[in-house]
């Protein structure tokens, strides 16, 4: 009954799908699929396929058919890679008319599949091979109805314009959209970097944004990871030799990671829990005493043994304010780690010690900056997991 049923369903799909094959297939001499007109601001999206070897055959003979069928072309990128026990095969396409002759193509295989079947004696092989069918057809529907947009990043002032609200960047202007306009109304005048996707052109599809830190350094270290340290120490050295009207500001923040251990999100660090306290000592500083953390970040980038309390006691601090600190550490523990995580995640930092970002976006090469471009280039080198 059920192979009846599914006989019915695809010669009823395929009868309809073979009209527009025939019409294809008259402009099948000059068409090459795959090609996809764009303009400087907007892309087609892509369509994304996660296949097994049983479906991604499938898929491969049924355009190899249609293709010899109908002539014309197909392009679409393949990568495999092992997820779990098994081997992925991921298809890309960027014409969503190759996923319309795709599913013209795998419905008159599964046609030709069928019609070839006994009802009454179907053997495991043809079973695997409708099953096979069966959840292409499914993942070629959700691809088609699912696109995957290029993400776009854009940098530029937030403007009103009548009711429209757009952002300023460069010669263009972007009418912004989506979810997060109503809090990107509250930065109007102001510079921001903003990630998300041009799906119409003209029009900004808002995912996620920051306000822009302009003529700021942002570094993203492990206090007591080397090559983190060293970026602190020659960084501050650099900025006391520059020209005072042209220094950058450097802000300096810390990575943690996140694991799940009995439902609950547990934080560390790579060097342990004493790297742990440091950073969190070192978060304090930098946000209840600024006039003294700089002068701490290169005491111990020399130094990785004196306690803290010992550190911060040399440079002036009192007793109380080291109670205050430790207080801080001990009681906000798990709020100031998630902020701080929280902060570094918006710029898509989650691993890497020493990490940049200038004016709000994550940069790799300092000496393409103007305003950091005399200093020493720096290895390539970071602690990581």
């Amino acid at each position: 009954m059920a192979l009846t049923v599914f006989m019915q369903y695809f010669r009823m799909v395929f009868s309809t799908l073979r009209l527009l094959a025939a019409v294809i297939a008259l402009h099948a001499a000059c068409l090459t699929l795959g090609a996809s007109e764009s303009t400087p601001s907007f892309k087609n999206p892509h369509h994304v396929l996660k296949l097994t070897w049983n479906e991604y055959s499938i898929l491969n003979e049924s355009e190899a058919d249609g293709l010899l069928k109908y002539g014309g072309s197909g392009h679409f990128q393949v990568t495999m890679a092992k997820e779990g026990n098994d081997v992925t095969w991921t298809v890309t396409m960027d014409n969503p008319r190759l996923m319309e002759l795709l599913g013209i193509f795998v419905g008159e295989k599964t046609v030709k599949l069928v019609q070839g079947l006994n009802p009454n004696s179907i053997d495991p092989s043809e079973k695997v091979a409708l099953e096979a069918i069966k959840s292409l057809t499914q993942k070629m529907e959700y691809a088609r109805k699912n696109p995957i947009w290029d993400s776009i990043k854009l940098s530029g002032v937030v403007v009103q314009q009548g009711t429209n609200w757009v952002i300023q960047s460069g010669g263009d202007i972007f009418t912004l959209v989506g979810g997060k306009l109503e809090e990107l109304k509250s930065l109007k005048g102001n510079l921001v970097v903003a990630n998300g996707c041009v799906k119409v052109p003209g029009q900004f599809e808002v995912a996620s944004f920051v306000k822009k830190k302009e003529n700021t350094l942002e570094l993203f270290v492990m206090s007591f990871c080397p090559f983190g340290q060293k970026a602190e120490a020659k960084l501050l050295a650099f900025i006391d030799s520059t020209n005072a009207m042209a220094k950058p500001k450097i802000e300096v923040h810390y990575i943690f990671y996140k694991q799940q251990k009995e439902g609950k999100d547990v934080f560390f660090t790579l060097h342990g829990e004493e790297e742990m306290v440091e950073d969190l000592v070192q978060m304090a500083i930098r946000d209840h005493y600024p006039q003294i953390f700089q002068i701490y970040l290169r005491v111990r980038a020399t130094d990785d043994s004196t306690p803290w309390q010992q550190l911060v006691e040399n440079l002036g601090l009192r007793p109380s304010d080291e109670a205050a600190i430790e207080k801080l550490i001990t009681t906000r523990r798990d709020e100031m780690i998630k902020n701080e995580c929280k902060y570094a995640v918006q710029y898509g930092i989650t691993d890497g010690s020493p990490s940049y970002v200038w004016e709000s976006e994550q940069v790799s090469n300092l000496n393409k900056i103007k305003e950091t471009a005399g200093l020493d280039a720096f290895k390539v080198e970071t602690c990581s997991q």
